[in-house]
């Protein structure tokens, strides 16, 4: 995956800087005026957001249609973070999609898609969506998690540009404002509200046996609007059917007085474990050495979407805690569109994309996007997020009564039907993008189990209780 990383850094761009400042700054009237990895700031040469590549992936065409992707590929901005390797596959299932548009061109034009690394840091994500905006002038933004997106929506939407997100589940993106004065709003995502997965979760542990039927669960979560959301979904189900409590860590904190809580005073039968994978692998291990809350006492774990991650199979000990236990995610589609996203997935880089929650969700959201600008060129000959959320709203309101598959083969056809007017209803690789008023799209959830060598699918169709 560095190598896929790396690639376009080492272009550089013709600088075009006419003079030095007394500090020996070059001044500018445009980024194009500065080097390849620096912009231009109140006509300032100044170096790039940290992160950010100045050259994009896809087209480097003068008329590219510019998008942008902050994606949390590094579970931390400082040096020597580890990667995060389902939000890489997420990357990986965007530049597919990326790779199979330009295949095709948006009306004789191509994407330009400016990425940002953002250490899965909120803040440093913030800062690149302003370079994004303000200098590169995108028209839409795709980003990853809840905390981020929200952070980068406080950028985008006061500018009018189009923000998707393909794994943000916190049912706080719901409220969001986000029309900006206009009639249709622009933040959308492909990944289900955790109102969804917290009643199957809380579902599943009142109900089946597999489980254990606890008398008594734990809930440890991140401290963060994913993990606060969904803890909060999963302790409100469970009340008063069976007794629960919450507790809260840091991300990437020391986990060991939060466990010391857990293992002897609250003594759960089995914990519901909502956060990242490294996280994940700090908590099992330190599980492992606990009275209570190891395997061999008895104790049983249930995961969120987030832990499935190969990271966590990667380290023994951790492996070791998790095996045979079960968790949740949004849940892969089920037609053409996957099966024929999850070949080439696999051809290209070598790994089945079911393993990692939100791939599909990814891949499709890049596919909405380029249906969103190709749709806006042909309305006004120009992109703008306004008119690519507009479009967005007509591929959930076919009234053919069937789904079309969204694959590359049909992404010309889909493209026509919006430009001539024509809604459309489409299923993609993450299933049925059936989008409310509200831009989510709602999706079953699938339960899964930590094997040997992976994580196995056992059902994806779980549905919250009426």
């Amino acid at each position: 995956m560095r190598a896929l990383f790396l690639t376009g850094v080492m272009s550089v761009l013709a600088t075009g800087c006419s003079f030095t400042t007394a500090a020996g700054l070059d001044e500018c009237q445009t980024s194009e005026d500065c080097a390849s990895d620096q912009v231009c700031v109140q006509q300032v040469c100044l170096p790039l957001p940290a992160g950010c590549l100045a050259t994009p992936y896809g087209s480097t065409d003068a008329d590219a249609i510019r998008m942008g992707g902050l994606f949390p590929l590094h579970t931390s901005p400082e040096a020597g973070a580890s990667m995060d390797e389902s939000d890489v596959q997420g990357f990986n299932a965007v530049l597919l999609a990326l790779e199979e548009v330009n295949q095709r061109t948006l009306g004789g034009r191509k994407i330009a898609l400016y990425f940002c690394d953002t250490g899965s840091n909120k803040d440093v994500a913030e800062k690149q969506a302003r370079w994004l905006v303000n200098d590169k002038k995108v028209a839409a933004v795709l980003t990853a998690g809840s905390s981020q997106t929200l952070a980068v929506a406080d950028v985008t939407l006061p500018a009018g540009v189009l923000t998707m997100s393909y794994s943000a589940s916190s049912p706080e993106l719901t409220a969001k404002e986000d029309t900006n004065g206009g009639p249709v709003g622009l933040l959308w995502r492909t990944s289900p509200s955790d109102a969804i997965q917290g009643s199957v979760i809380a579902h599943l542990l009142r109900t089946d046996s597999r489980f254990g039927l606890p008398s008594k669960v734990g809930i440890l979560y991140v401290d963060d609007l994913y993990g606060q959301g969904l803890s909060n979904i999963i302790s409100d189900q469970l009340s008063p059917l069976v007794a629960n409590r919450p507790y809260a860590y840091e991300r990437k904190g020391d986990v060991k007085s939060v466990m010391d809580a857990l293992d002897m005073t609250y003594r759960p039968a089995v914990t519901v474990l909502i956060g990242f994978a490294d996280d994940a692998v700090a908590i099992l291990k330190e599980a492992s050495t606990r009275a209570n809350l190891n395997r061999d006492s008895g104790h049983r774990w249930f995961f969120s979407d987030s832990v499935k991650d190969t990271a966590v199979l990667a380290d023994p000990v951790a492996a070791s805690q998790a095996r045979g236990f079960y968790g949740t995610a949004p849940a892969q589609g089920t037609g053409l569109a996957f099966s024929t996203f999850s070949a080439r997935f696999n051809d290209r880089y070598k790994k089945d994309p079911a393993g990692y929650a939100y791939t599909s969700n990814a891949y499709d959201a890049m596919y909405l996007l380029a249906l969103g600008a190709s749709y806006s060129l042909s309305t006004t000959n120009t992109v703008t997020g306004a008119k690519m959320a507009e479009a967005l709203t007509r591929v959930s309101s076919g009234t053919s009564g069937t789904n079309t598959q969204l694959t590359n083969s049909n992404f010309t056809y889909l493209a026509a039907e919006l430009a001539a007017g024509r809604s459309v209803n489409i299923e993609g690789a993450s299933g049925p993008l059936d989008f409310d008023a509200n831009g989510e799209a709602r999706a079953p959830v699938e339960l899964w189990q930590v094997g040997d060598s992976g994580f196995v699918t056992l059902s994806s169709n779980l549905e919250p209780p009426p």
